[in-house]
């Protein structure tokens, strides 16, 4: 960058070849255009880039439920939650493929009580059923109102279900049927809790 004096331009305000020319405070400034920048990388760099790409990946297939689960965390969006608080559920080789520990990955975070539900799958009828037990209330932490979700999640094709299940005050099973592309193998099951409001959730549970 570089101060000069012209009669003949004046203010002046215009490109000429890689130089920038502009009036500012009173005088004229000549700036050198950047075309392109060098960037050299360092290995935990690339490992860190593609832990980013997975986890917003991740993000973007389980949208409905990250919306659900992060809400109120942090300051930004509930998917920039998402990403910041799975940071340890990605691990990176030398080669820079990212790849998912999925009991590690967490679909919903939060103060709010887990619920307690387990959940089976029928080949038969190519359903899952989600049983839930009553959890006594506990002020602030869970109250009989809280709603319970299950998630379905196939990791092949990147695709989710939620699934509503009952308020965590009631026992009793949901079914819910295998979407006819998915593979069963292929399936993770998770499940949380949120106050009836919405505005807090638990921590997700893997429980298949």
């Amino acid at each position: 960058m570089a101060e000069f004096n012209s009669y003949l331009l004046g203010k002046a305000r215009k490109s000429v070849g890689n130089i920038t020319l502009c009036y500012t405070r009173k005088k004229n400034i000549a700036k050198a255009k950047i075309f392109s920048r060098k960037d050299n990388p360092t290995p935990e760099a690339l490992a860190q880039r593609a832990r980013m790409k997975t986890l917003v990946q991740l993000s973007q297939s389980l949208l409905p439920i990250v919306q659900k689960g992060f809400v109120g965390i942090g300051k930004g969006t509930t998917s920039n939650a998402f990403v910041a608080s799975n940071q340890k559920a990605v691990t990176v080789d030398e080669k820079n493929v990212a790849t998912v520990d999925f009991e590690k990955l967490l679909v919903a975070t939060g103060l709010v009580n887990p619920p307690k539900v387990t959940v089976t799958y029928d080949e038969e009828s190519k359903k899952y059923q989600f049983t839930q037990e009553v959890q006594e209330e506990e002020d602030g932490y869970a109250s009989a109102e809280d709603k319970v979700y299950g998630v379905l999640y196939e990791t092949t094709r990147g695709r989710a279900r939620l699934v509503a299940l009952r308020e965590r005050g009631e026992s009793g099973s949901t079914s819910c049927a295998l979407p006819e592309e998915w593979d069963n193998t292929n399936v993770k099951v998770y499940c949380f809790a949120t106050l009836k409001n919405g505005k807090r959730a638990s921590d997700s549970l893997l429980i298949s």
